[in-house]
């Protein structure tokens, strides 16, 4: 006799077979073993999670909120999702012997040098459609990686682990949770491509040095949003590091938007270790204040930085102690060689559109040489300078370069030299109340061929003493 099953039957009998699917999609850390003070046990306990994970074709690894453990190296596979319940923290260990997946120290300056192996807590190495996820913490474990404390600036360990790092990923993203107390760079995306990080709250220390906080490496087609960022060292960073693991790829389409960002040296960096191209980067709608550095744009390697735009953004700068690599300005752009062994490439198309800007410095553009610089433009930049705090000034910054990387240089709106077709559109400067006496022009530029200035304002520090303008 030949029966029918009607449509609500049907569903009553498939209902255990879609909560086994959506069971076998999540996997929860705690199912695979128990955590206590032993941390490659504890380390092992979440790789067995990820692994098996991975091996049912991917899902959600689960870290349930009020978990807190120690950890060594977790690695991660592609379709996993490392999902960080509230309250969850994975902390590093303090002991570098735990961290078995290591890189290259990143960045070597001399030929025939060494890279000694660096630690990594989450790992994700040729991984496509990987994630981390959650409203949970990596805690870095800093204090443990200190040397020496200071008032200024801390002295780490030479061998510190990287927190997060994504090595030749596809299809990556990082969203909403939190890292703190990185011991060393706190992400950092090498070799990879469409990768977005979102909604991610880094509060490292501000006496930590080389703590970054995201670093864009060698990579394609990234977007970060939404970010909340505290760092002794820059917050976000592009470049392409000398220590590529064999990675060639331009640093290219980048978008950074909606950002707050605080630093003793840059908010954003474009470059210094840049061995190859970095092209096509959009900032925009970003809060930088009390850093060192507002935005910066530096080449000290062989490699070339072009077609960068930073648009609508705050910028509020002060100095620090010059442990801190920086002296106080807005905006900066560099070109300089790193050591008598490298040959640096060309800056050329960036441009700065409706900045508003207050800092104890101005604006520099600087070319160690004629023709490293070219084809800088200023639309509705404006900056304010004004002395807050006891630290001297009237030296700039070029470091990391030969000879004097920090000479003793008058502060100006605009401190412009061997930069070619620099373009300044109703740009203006204006002076605070605390000007000291080595504030001085409202631009300040030398061989500087094919400068165009259209409607400007602004006087110098001193009028009875200082044109607007000293230009030669």
């Amino acid at each position: 006799m030949l029966r029918t099953l009607s449509l609500a039957g049907l569903l009553l009998a498939l209902c255990p077979l879609v909560s086994l699917a959506a069971q076998d999609t999540r996997f929860d850390v705690t199912r695979f073993g128990s955590f206590g003070a032993d941390v490659a046990a504890n380390t092992a306990v979440i790789q067995k999670a990820v692994d098996a994970c991975a091996a049912a074709g991917g899902g959600t690894v689960f870290v349930p909120g009020g978990l807190h453990v120690v950890v060594g190296s977790i690695v991660l596979r592609s379709h996993v999702d490392l999902h960080l319940g509230r309250g969850a923290v994975l902390k590093a260990s303090p002991h570098v012997a735990d961290f078995t997946a290591t890189v290259p120290y990143p960045v070597t300056t001399e030929p025939g040098q060494v890279a000694p192996p660096t630690g990594v807590v989450i790992f994700a190495d040729g991984a496509d459609d990987v994630a981390i996820s959650g409203a949970g913490t990596i805690d870095g474990n800093s204090p443990a990686y200190v040397v020496a404390t200071g008032k200024e600036i801390d002295r780490a360990a030479d061998n510190r682990p990287f927190t997060v790092l994504f090595r030749s990923c596809t299809r990556a993203t990082l969203r909403d949770f939190t890292i703190h107390n990185a011991a060393f760079w706190t992400i950092r995306i090498l070799g990879c491509d469409d990768v977005r990080l979102s909604g991610l709250h880094i509060d490292n220390s501000l006496l930590m040095p080389n703590n970054d906080g995201i670093d864009i490496d060698w990579s394609s087609n990234v977007r970060i949003s939404d970010c909340n960022i505290v760092s002794g060292d820059d917050c976000i960073s592009l470049k392409t590091a000398p220590q590529s693991c064999g990675i060639t790829r331009p640093c290219e389409n980048v978008v950074i938007t909606g950002c707050t960002l605080k630093s003793r040296s840059s908010g954003i960096v474009v470059g210094c270790d840049v061995m190859g191209r970095i092209r096509n980067v959009v900032c925009s709608d970003c809060v930088i204040h009390d850093s060192h550095r507002g935005v910066s744009v530096r080449l000290s390697m062989e490699g070339s930085i072009e077609h960068v735009l930073f648009s609508n953004m705050q910028i509020q700068t002060r100095l620090y102690d010059p442990a801190w690599w920086g002296r106080g300005t807005p905006i900066d752009i560099v070109d300089a060689p790193w050591n008598a062994t490298h040959r640096t490439g060309v800056i050329r198309d960036i441009r700065f559109s409706n900045l508003s800007c207050r800092g104890e410095n101005g604006v520099v553009v600087y070319g160690s040489s004629p023709g490293l610089v070219e084809g800088i433009a200023f639309d509705h930049v404006s900056i304010t300078l004004d002395k807050t705090t006891a630290y001297a000034g009237g030296r700039e910054d070029f470091r990391p370069t030969v000879g004097d990387a920090m000479p003793e240089m008058p502060y100006s709106g605009f401190l412009l030299r061997n930069a070619v077709g620099v373009e300044l559109r109703d740009c203006s400067v204006a002076w605070g109340a605390h000007r000291p006496a080595y504030y001085r022009y409202a631009i300040d530029a030398e061989h500087c061929p094919d400068l165009k200035i259209e409607g400007f304002s602004g006087h110098s520090a001193d009028p009875d003493r200082w044109p607007a303008q000293f230009i030669r």
